[in-house]
Parts: C-alpha cells; sequence; structure tokens
C-alpha cells in the first residue's frame, strides 16, 4: 500500500487581490454604463422613472444621464417609416399575402397593394409610450390604414381607382388617415397605391374595351383623314377655276402680243401666207 504525502501535492497560488479588482472594474463600468445612455442617430428616448413613472423629457441624439437601477430608457425611431401591405409574400411588413380586398362603387372587387409612410410625433414619444405602447404599427397603422383605404376605395368606380382617379383616392387617402392618426402623435407623410388588381374576367373586360375604343378612334381619325383629302381637293379644283377664269378676263391682244415678243428669237418667218397675220404688228404713225 503507497502512502499518499499530502505535504507534497501542489496547489494553486489564487491571487485574490488581483480578483477582487476585476470585480471592482467591472462594477465600475457596469455603473458607467447605465449611468449614461446613447440615443442612436435618428432616434428619440422615452424615459420611465420607477418613482413617477414615464417623464414627459424626450431623450435627443447622443450621450444622456440617468439614475441606474431607477430609470429605464426606451428608445423610438423617429425617423420615416413605411408600412406596406402587398401580395408579394417578401415584400409587406407581414410575410404573406396581405392585400387589401375592397368592394368599387360599381360593384367590382378589387386587391390593392398599399404603402403607408409615417413617422411618429417624436416631442410626442413619452405621450405614445404611455397610451399606445411601443407596437404602434400593429395598434394604429395597420387597422386605421387598412380601414380608410377600403372606404376611400368604395367611392370610385374600377376604371377610376385603376387609372384617372388614382391619384385623387391617394390624396384623399392620405388626407383622412392622417387626420385620424393626427391625436395619437403619428403623422401620415403619404399613402401610395402600388397596385390594383382586378378579377381575370374584368380584366378582360378591360382590355376588350380598350380595344374597341382604339378601333373607333383608328376608324375616326381615317374618316378625318379623308374629309380632309377631300376639301383639299375641292379646293384645289375652286382654285384652279377662278385662276382660268381670271386669265380668261386678262387675254387681250396686247396680252397676246406681249407674250410672243418675249418668245421670239429674232429670226422673222421665211414664208407668210396671204391673208395671215403679221408676227408683229408695227404701228404706222
Amino acid at each position: 500500500m503507497q502512502e499518499v504525502i499530502i505535504d507534497k501535492i501542489p496547489r494553486p497560488n489564487l491571487n485574490f487581490r488581483f480578483f477582487k479588482w476585476i470585480i471592482i472594474a467591472g462594477l465600475i463600468i457596469w455603473l458607467i454604463s447605465s449611468t449614461f445612455v446613447f440615443i442612436p442617430a435618428g432616434n428619440v428616448g422615452a424615459l420611465y422613472d420607477r418613482g413617477t413613472g414615464i417623464q414627459n423629457r424626450v431623450l435627443g441624439e447622443g450621450l444622456n444621464l440617468t439614475i441606474p437601477f431607477w430609470q429605464k430608457v426606451q428608445l423610438f425611431d423617429a425617423r420615416l417609416q413605411e408600412y406596406t401591405m402587398t401580395a408579394a409574400a417578401d415584400e409587406g411588413a407581414i410575410r404573406r399575402d396581405d392585400s387589401l380586398d375592397a368592394p368599387t362603387s360599381d360593384g367590382q372587387s378589387v386587391k390593392v397593394d398599399a404603402t403607408v409612410l409615417f413617422r411618429i410625433d417624436k416631442s410626442k414619444a413619452p405621450e405614445l409610450w404611455r397610451t399606445v405602447g411601443i407596437d404602434y404599427v400593429n395598434k394604429l397603422i395597420r387597422p386605421f390604414s387598412r380601414s380608410q383605404i377600403r372606404m376611400v376605395i368604395s367611392r370610385y368606380t374600377a376604371p377610376e381607382i385603376y387609372s384617372e382617379k388614382r391619384q385623387e383616392a391617394e390624396a384623399i387617402m392620405t388626407s383622412e388617415i392622417a387626420e385620424l392618426l393626427k391625436d395619437k402623435n403619428i403623422i401620415v407623410d403619404k399613402v401610395l397605391l402600388r397596385a390594383v388588381y382586378f378579377s381575370p374576367e374584368y380584366s378582360k373586360a378591360i382590355e376588350q374595351k380598350v380595344i374597341a375604343e382604339q378601333l373607333v378612334k383608328k376608324a375616326e381619325f381615317e374618316v378625318q383623314q379623308a374629309s380632309q383629302a377631300a376639301q383639299a381637293k375641292v379646293a384645289e379644283a375652286k382654285g384652279f377655276a377662278e385662276a382660268q377664269a381670271l386669265q380668261r378676263q386678262t387675254l387681250n391682244d396686247q396680252y397676246l402680243q406681249l407674250e410672243a415678243i418675249k418668245k421670239w428669237n429674232g429670226v422673222m418667218p421665211q414664208v407668210v401666207g396671204s391673208g395671215s397675220t403679221p408676227f408683229i404688228n408695227i404701228p404706222i404713225k
């Protein structure tokens, strides 16, 4: 049986003073990081105090001083944001078909892709946090926008919302949604109708109508061209007749004699028949 000599087993050399300073340094760094809060560019901060609740003071970009353990900062994006509702599963805020189904005034049903451009009122970030919370997109932007876009589309016919009245509808949507969200501390900049989709049957009917209108316009243009050509020929014939009448009025012996002199080459005729009219009448005094 082997004898184990305990005194010869090596013991770790622990430097407790070294670990103590590491712990102290870590606490100091943690306290400093908890005291100074950095607000990134384009953001604002709302301050929650454990004693008095959400403060009305807005923290701007850069370093801000807070009380560790006692105060908490919530960041809000103050830049222009977009919320897109589309049938494309890889483009919208929700990764699936999130387009809007809306009825038109002529009884058709259309699908609409839309984008809402908005920003928060950064001076009211604490109020937004207090009354709505940080999930204001799903609580405000989405339901208000979808409801109002459907209501505006229902005031137009399908061809109007597809073409000539599209910009007008966008302006009305922007105005009405902005008014609804104004007291919610949300500022709406623009509502964009990205695309309007009809049923296959209605799309085919519209295409046939457009083709028919183009054929009618083409026929009208051809008739107009033929009419203009006929009018031109009439005007040409009328001008020619008037020119002939004027020419007959101006023809006399003196004019004919002058024209003959202009064309004479200076050689007298070799044979002049009896009773013929001389080529040049020379007046005799």
